[in-house]
């Protein structure tokens, strides 16, 4: 799956006609508790702008409408039990969800947004999970994956112009300081086609983003494993609410509990996702 998190052009694909829908799901009454923060958007509801269309973070549970599920959007229905009101999704276009917290139309974004200079900009981040490329192989070369180096000579493939290409296009020079010859790349412009190449024995290994390749292993059980070992996340995941707003604090706050508790981990467990990946400071 392409690097989508960075780029808005990425996700276009089917959105657009989902541009102002809502969906409000789950949560209790509003009455709110201690814990029920001031300045929401709609008192007794806390409103998450969301892209449903990057598994296992936001999905359609039944791939096209209904219950908005994954990670994200059970860490929203958790955040909302937590302080005691109602949840309600705001849906949008990738490219819509930092206008939409900017405007008013929910309290926070909850939905793979990298945390990056020009967006902490313009708004504020809470830490919520780390990532960066994964490898997925089969399950017979997964265990034998232990670094980079263990790529240098293999077939390896990718999304078309992804940043996962990229970084394994990165590593010619290592491999060759290392003694090695550089990963022979594949690039294909579909992710079905990239998954395919590996399970037909095309590629080696499939170079992806690693709440992609968790995804993608759940639908490929017992023929892909991931190799978390390979790379080191770069980069961080946030949940992003108005600059200087009231809610930023509590948002943050929130989510450190629902870490301490174990409940974020039990969310992430659900999706397949490494709970160590969680990075909630």
């Amino acid at each position: 799956m392409k690097h989508f998190f960075k780029t808005a052009a990425v996700a276009s694909i089917s959105v657009l006609a989902l541009a102002g829908c809502s969906a409000s799901t789950g949560g209790p009454a509003a009455a709110g508790n201690d814990l029920t923060p001031k300045g929401l958007v709609n008192a007794g509801q806390a409103t998450l702008c969301i892209d449903p269309e990057y598994p296992p973070l936001e999905y359609y549970a039944n791939g096209s409408g209904g219950d908005i599920v994954g990670f994200d959007a059970d860490a929203g229905r958790a955040l909302a039990d937590y302080w005691g009101v109602k949840v309600k999704f705001e849906v949008t276009s990738f490219d819509g969800l930092m206008p939409g917290l900017q405007t008013g139309r929910c309290d926070m974004i909850l939905g793979g947004l990298y945390t990056s200079p020009a967006r902490l900009q313009v708004a504020d981040a809470a830490p919520i999970m780390n990532a960066g490329p994964t490898a997925l192989a089969a399950p017979g070369l997964a265990g034998d994956l232990k670094s980079k180096l263990d790529l240098c000579g293999r077939k390896v493939v990718a999304q078309a112009a992804s940043s996962n290409a990229a970084t394994v296009a990165a590593m010619g020079d290592e491999c060759k300081a290392a003694g090695k010859a550089a990963p022979t790349l594949s690039e294909y412009p579909k992710t079905s086609d990239t998954v395919l190449a590996v399970l037909n024995g095309k590629a080696d290994v499939l170079v992806e983003t690693n709440v992609a390749a968790a995804y993608m292993v759940t639908q490929n059980k017992g023929k892909l494993e991931v190799a978390a070992q390979v790379f080191d996340p770069d980069t961080q995941f946030g949940v992003f609410s108005k600059k200087g707003g009231s809610l930023s604090p509590e948002i943050a706050s929130a989510f450190k509990a629902l870490k301490a508790d174990g409940s974020l981990g039990k969310i992430a467990a659900k999706y397949n996702l490494d709970p160590t990946i969680l990075d909630v400071k």
